[in-house]
This record gives C-alpha cells, sequence and structure tokens, in this order.
C-alpha cells in the first residue's frame, strides 16, 4: 500500500479494516478476481480495468454513492440501474430494495451482468438494452480506450467497433409504478433516458435519482430534473460520513455523480449520521 493512502486513508480501510489485507493480497493489475462486497455478494472483476481495479483494492466503487444509496433505498423500493455495466450498483440495490431493474446495452457487459445477477440475492431483472427516449435500435460506439475503462461506450459515438442495440423508454419499463432510486450513467445520453422518462417524471413518481455529469450544473440535465421539482445535490466522501453539498461544491477532478431528490428533507436525515454503513452491509 502507498505511503499516501496511509497518511490520507480511504473510508474502505477505516470501516472495513478488513479490506487491508484484501488489498494487499491483489497483487499486480491485470486478469479476473472476484471480490466480495461488503454486503456479502460476490462480483468479478477485471483488475486490468479502472472500476475492476479500484473494486480489488478497496472492496467499493464511488464509495461516497455507494453510502447515499445504501441510506436512501427502502426495502419496498423498485429500483433502476441505467447503465448498470458489470452490476455493482445493481449488486447494492438488490441487497437493499425490493425489485431492482438493470439495462445495459453493450452486448459483451450485458452477458457479464446477467451471470453475475444469477449468484445474487434479490429480484433482478436485467435489460439488455438502452435507454431512450422511446422503443427503437442504435448505434453503440467504444471510444479509444475502452478496455482500460469499461464504462465509457455510448449511443451514438462514432468508432471503429459499433453494435447495433435496442433502445426502450423508462416509462414503458415501469409503467405506473413508483420508483425509489434511479440510478443513470449514460455517456451524454442522459437527455434521450429523460425524455423517454417524462411521463414518471412529471406525475412525481421517481423520488431519489442519481447522474454522473461532465460538466459544471446548471446543465440540461439538472435544468430538466429542477423544473421536475428535484433538489440537487453535491456528494462528499469524508473520513467519518458523507454529506449533501450544493452542486457548485463537486470536485472537478472526475465527472462526478450528483443527487436529485424529490424529498430533499428526508435525504439529509438519511445521511445525517456518522460512519459508513455500506461498508459494514449495515441497515
Amino acid at each position: 500500500m502507498r505511503a499516501r493512502s496511509l497518511l490520507h486513508p480511504h473510508p474502505a480501510y477505516v470501516w472495513r479494516p478488513s479490506q487491508i489485507g484484501r488489498r494487499l493480497a491483489v497483487g499486480a493489475p491485470g486478469g479476473r478476481r472476484t471480490v466480495t462486497l461488503p454486503w456479502g455478494a460476490a462480483i468479478e472483476v477485471d483488475t486490468g480495468e479502472s472500476v475492476g481495479s479500484g473494486i480489488a483494492r478497496l472492496g467499493v466503487h464511488e464509495a461516497a454513492v455507494t453510502e447515499a444509496m445504501w441510506r436512501l433505498a427502502e426495502p419496498t423500493d423498485l429500483a433502476l440501474d441505467v447503465g448498470a455495466n458489470i452490476g455493482y450498483f445493481t449488486s447494492l440495490l438488490a441487497s437493499r430494495a425490493r425489485r431492482v431493474v438493470a439495462l445495459e446495452a453493450h452486448p459483451l457487459l450485458a452477458e457479464r451482468l446477467i451471470a453475475e445477477a444469477a449468484r445474487w440475492p434479490g429480484r433482478i431483472e436485467v435489460l439488455p438494452v438502452a435507454a431512450s427516449a422511446g422503443a427503437g435500435v442504435a448505434r453503440l460506439g467504444e471510444p479509444a480506450g475502452f478496455a482500460r475503462n469499461a464504462g465509457t461506450a455510448s449511443i451514438g459515438l462514432a468508432a471503429e467497433r459499433t453494435f447495433e442495440v435496442r433502445t426502450v423508454a423508462l416509462d414503458e419499463v415501469v409503467g405506473t409504478a413508483p420508483v425509489g432510486i434511479c440510478k443513470m450513467d449514460v455517456e451524454g445520453h442522459e437527455m434521450m433516458v429523460l425524455d423517454g422518462f417524462r411521463e414518471a417524471l412529471a406525475e412525481g413518481r421517481v423520488r431519489d435519482l442519481f447522474f454522473e455529469e461532465h460538466e459544471p450544473l446548471p446543465t440540461p440535465v439538472s435544468t430538466r430534473l429542477t423544473d421536475h421539482g428535484y433538489r440537487v445535490f453535491s456528494l462528499r466522501g469524508r473520513l467519518d460520513r458523507v454529506s449533501l453539498g450544493p452542486p457548485a461544491a463537486a470536485s472537478r477532478d472526475d465527472a462526478p455523480t450528483y443527487l436529485a431528490t424529490l424529498e430533499p428533507e428526508r435525504a439529509r436525515r438519511r445521511l445525517r449520521g456518522l460512519g459508513w454503513r455500506s461498508l459494514r452491509g449495515r441497515r
């Protein structure tokens, strides 16, 4: 472990100290390995890929988002993982919510996700499609560096390698059901996803929505959500807790994930307590 990790420890090492031993056992990057997540689910990761490498070292991915989602999810919720990748957040939501629908358009990632989901407890439905404005087909392109970061494929990207994928509107996926948690990571296709979610958003049936944004807010995505009555917060992970802040407080080191919620007081209350419950797999 690097000296910097000791001087500025990650919450995963403090609140889940057994992870230190797991971190030392990871060794050089490269190859597949199975990692047990804090809530007991096992996931196979590629340590040569950025997300997989992080999960192998820390046991978690996007720790602040993980903790916020863990605390906000209800056991009666319908949850959506839109752009599920290998299913890390699908696994988290399956341990917290009543039902999870995971959408992943990339055919190779969707194949991995289906295999992983079969091992996890909970009611999970995997849809190998892209969320968009409606039903149809689209081209999904892999950018340069996709092998290092498998979460970067996007709809409409001109690339050497593309796939024809089916699209679906989220309104069709959920029908009239309320949604407790929706995580959206779709690499620039967010507005089309929201276009296909217009009925649920207009009717106030989506309580909490996590979305990644590459540009400083306000953006078309954040404006669309605030127009529907959402409060948007940044997520700040500290050693002792996760806190909500104004959007401008988000780190610009990477594309941050924001929380948009129709129930800001509930979100503040749920995140008020100290500690990292997700890292201990506790409610």
